[in-house]
């Protein structure tokens, strides 16, 4: 499957349960049972939450939209102009699909000394546009880029021509009017179908045009908690590229380990608790919780163990085999 495809048909099925399902379900029920309300109060609660809900909606989707169109392709070309060079080497090349015109997919394994001085590997994906050209085979070097601004680094190839993913931008585009377009067009058009002189009493909170937009937020917050709770279960770095670009690399005493009761897909998560001594030779004492295999639980042990810290927050660590293997 190709991975525009599988944007496009996840997000639209993903619009079928928080739109079209809502919808078909408030229009097949029985007419009858809707009546107007009797307090304008609620009528005009009613109005405001939708109106409220529509605005906070539109601006997630409009942000979303811009920035994945316009403001990561200046990102990603000014990182090319002005970051600082890193020169990695190919450790793996993967084919993961083909995009566009028979475009290759690729990701790589990279290996490099990061800004910190420490030796890392890392994933990196990428499309290989002139594929008879074999740049990118294992052993082969890359010259990157890094780019630091505030809290956002990006790493990109110092010869990089950025296209657009045109399925990608039409998707997008087509949710974000779509969403524009019921937001204003769809309140008039309920209004003169089932208000029957009764001005907004008719709205409720099943009624899609206050349904829709809640259903969507929620299903936003839902989506962003639970990958915010497994990353942290997981043990994986709240920001992975800052710790890969600057992680220190130090050996930390592991002195116990015990599982929680957790688990994710029936595997483990396994609670350390460990000490170490920073870049500034405090001794730093913390607890640290991954998820582990079920076939590597065995080869658990205490005593030493390789980790990097990030010299900023050095309570933020990872074990270094996690970014290496």
């Amino acid at each position: 499957m190709k991975p525009g495809f599988a944007i496009s048909f996840w997000s639209f099925y993903t619009l079928g349960f928080t739109v079209v399902l809502p919808t078909f379900l408030y229009y097949v029920a029985d007419s009858s049972d809707r009546q107007p309300q009797e307090n304008a109060a609620m009528a005009f609660f009613y109005l405001g939450l939708g109106v409220v809900s529509w605005l906070i909606l539109i601006g997630l989707v409009g942000r979303f939209f811009i920035r994945s169109v316009f403001t990561d392709k200046r990102r990603l070309e000014k990182s090319m102009d002005e970051g600082s060079p890193i020169t990695a080497k190919i450790v793996r090349k993967m084919q993961t699909g083909v995009i566009g015109d028979g475009t290759p997919a690729l990701e790589l394994r990279l290996a490099f000394e990061n800004l910190a001085g420490t030796p890392v590997e890392m994933l990196y994906e990428l499309n290989d546009g002139r594929p008879l050209e074999k740049r990118f085979e294992a052993g082969n070097t890359i010259d990157m880029r890094v780019s630091v601004r505030g809290k956002e680094i990006t790493l990109v190839p110092a010869q990089m021509q950025v296209v657009r993913n045109r399925g990608r931008v039409s998707v997008y585009a087509i949710i974000f009017f779509f969403f524009l377009l019921v937001a204003i067009v769809y309140p008039v058009f309920s209004y003169y179908q089932e208000s029957q002189g009764s001005g907004w009493r008719f709205l409720t909170l099943s009624h899609p045009w206050i349904s829709v937009p809640l259903i969507n937020i929620g299903t936003g917050l839902f989506i962003w908690c639970l990958l915010s709770f497994i990353g942290k279960a997981s043990g994986d770095s709240k920001d992975p590229l800052r710790m890969i670009m600057y992680g220190m690399k130090t050996t930390a005493n592991i002195l116990s380990y015990r599982q929680t009761g957790t688990y994710f897909n029936e595997q483990p998560q396994i609670q350390f608790e460990m000490e170490y001594s920073d870049h500034q030779h405090n001794n730093r004492h913390l607890v640290y919780k991954k998820i582990v295999s079920l076939l590597d639980v065995h080869k658990l042990s205490t005593g030493p163990r390789e980790i990097l810290f990030l010299p900023e927050a050095p309570e933020q660590i990872v074990f270094y085999e996690d970014l290496t293997l």
